[in-house]
């Protein structure tokens, strides 16, 4: 039997990379905390909370859904 997993994961990497950013820059211009910018960065399964969510909104004019993707994977 096919067992279908899904999870949501956060596209930080591949939006600060296309905007020509570093990571570092990313932490200094959201102004978060070091460990939460480089763990968004770097890992996309990690999923920020609310306090998060809204500083990257309003630092990038971003909306949730430019940083969050639902996938939906067939095992």
């Amino acid at each position: 039997m096919n067992a279908q997993v899904m999870a949501v994961k956060n596209r930080i990497k591949h939006l600060i990379d296309a905007l020509g950013e570093t990571r570092y820059k990313f932490w200094k211009k959201t102004g978060l905390a070091q460990n939460t910018a480089y763990r968004l960065y770097d890992d996309p399964d990690y999923i920020p909370g609310r306090d998060v969510m809204d500083k990257l909104c309003q630092t990038y004019g971003w909306q949730p859904g430019d940083f969050l993707m639902f996938t939906a994977d067939e095992n």
